[in-house]
């Protein structure tokens, strides 16, 4: 069951991204290995209603933040353009517990959002990836979103560049 996250969710919220954290450390790929995504921004999320969570026999096994607004990384595309000029929503932090991968979680939590976007007549999705996430990148084109070019994330630790893919789900 999909749900709309809520505070008391945020041991096993902060659980799985500890253990995500893991995971994607031992695929070699640097995306969640320093302070982002921080306990306050999965705070942040909730507070806004924006996050959601996967819900099997009372234990949270995925999670996304599914964000309506402007995203200010997306300002400025490179090497490619958007495909839309279009109100948005945005999609971070999906996560899937590492027990549960290839249960077709993170498919469910994606077929969500779109729905959601329909549902508030955005119909237009954006998301990113760390370059080396070959795992998001195959799971992005699976569900029809297009690689447009590559983002720089705000200031912090790591590398920056984000790919960028978009969708229309209208």
């Amino acid at each position: 069951m999909i749900r709309k996250a809520t505070i008391n969710d945020m041991t096993a919220i902060w659980d799985l991204r500890v253990q995500t954290t893991q995971l994607l450390k031992e695929r070699g790929i640097d995306q969640w290995q320093h302070q982002n995504p921080s306990y306050e921004t999965f705070i942040k999320d909730i507070s806004l209603g924006e996050f959601y969570v996967y819900e099997m026999h009372d234990k949270i096994i995925g999670m996304i933040a599914i964000k309506g607004g402007i995203e200010h990384t997306y300002d400025q595309i490179f090497d490619g353009q958007w495909g839309f000029d279009h109100a948005y929503l945005t999609i971070h932090r999906l996560a899937i517990h590492r027990s549960y991968l290839g249960h077709h979680i993170a498919d469910q939590l994606l077929d969500f959002a779109d729905d959601l976007a329909k549902k508030n007549q955005v119909n237009y999705i954006r998301i990113d990836t760390y370059f080396t996430n070959k795992y998001a990148i195959r799971l992005f084109e699976s569900h029809g979103y297009i690689l447009r070019g590559w983002i720089m994330l705000e200031p912090g630790e790591g590398d920056l560049r984000r790919l960028a893919f978009d969708k229309w789900v209208g």
